[in-house]
């Protein structure tokens, strides 16, 4: 039977937690990836189904409106489906719940397919026949491209092995570590998160040099990572004072 809607449960675990012993952001962009891909491989579409074909599906919008982050021992409900698609992208939904069924956390996500081999994108012949059911859109606008950071020098650092996922460049959820620590602590007690919205525009590879840079107007913070003067990541996250 398939299932239009896949729900799963996590738990908050001691690893996931930050000096105030709250839930990472990453940590939810982690959950989702891991309930997109189990529900792609439900419908036929995922990880082991496109890899013999040197295909993989790719995230490129994201979008987050946070009411609160858990604690540790909290366990979290999250529900997702695909939330219908276009000429670039097919887009998937997301909702937290806690054991009291509030709404922590909302999102919503665009894909597509790339050879990984070629590194470059690739539309299947499921692409537009792949019969999908479309869920409702949590959010009224489209995911839209941010534009440029515009800071010009920021921190440095060397793409490791830690940062690679399974095709073989960085992985979309240590993109969002990294901006997250180059907030300093003092800003991370005495703020917490509201949204986040990301464009993944290019990949980063192994032994790469990036440069992760931010630029704050208020409670909202441009973020930038580049490399050779090119954008790789851009993002925007807005915040309260706690």
């Amino acid at each position: 039977m398939i299932k239009d809607v896949w729900e799963t449960e996590f738990e908050i675990r001691s690893y996931d937690v930050d000096t105030n012993c709250t839930a990472r952001l990453a940590v939810f962009c982690r959950f989702m990836q891991e309930a997109a891909y189990l529900h792609a491989e439900h419908f036929g579409l995922g990880h082991t189904h496109l890899a013999p074909s040197n295909m993989a599906w790719v995230l490129a919008r994201m979008r987050l409106e946070i009411e609160r982050l858990p604690k540790w021992g909290e366990r979290v409900t999250l529900r997702t489906w695909p939330s219908g698609r276009d000429r670039l992208f097919y887009y998937r939904d997301f909702e937290f719940t806690d054991a009291a069924g509030e709404t922590i956390l909302l999102a919503s996500t665009a894909w597509f397919v790339i050879d990984y081999k070629k590194r470059v994108r690739v539309s299947p012949d499921w692409w537009t026949r792949a019969d999908f059911p479309a869920g409702r859109k949590l959010f009224d606008s489209k995911l839209s491209r941010l534009k440029t950071c515009g800071c010009t020098a920021g921190s440095s650092m060397s793409v490791n092995y830690g940062d690679l996922d399974q095709n073989g460049h960085v992985s979309n959820i240590r993109y969002v570590e990294w901006i997250m620590n180059n907030l300093s602590l003092e800003f991370h007690q005495s703020h917490r998160i509201l949204a986040l919205e990301v464009n993944y525009l290019s990949e980063a590879v192994y032994g790469q040099e990036v440069s992760i840079c931010q630029l704050q107007d208020g409670h909202l913070i441009n973020h930038g990572i580049m490399a050779g003067g090119e954008d790789l990541f851009r993002a925007q996250t807005k915040w309260k004072t706690i």
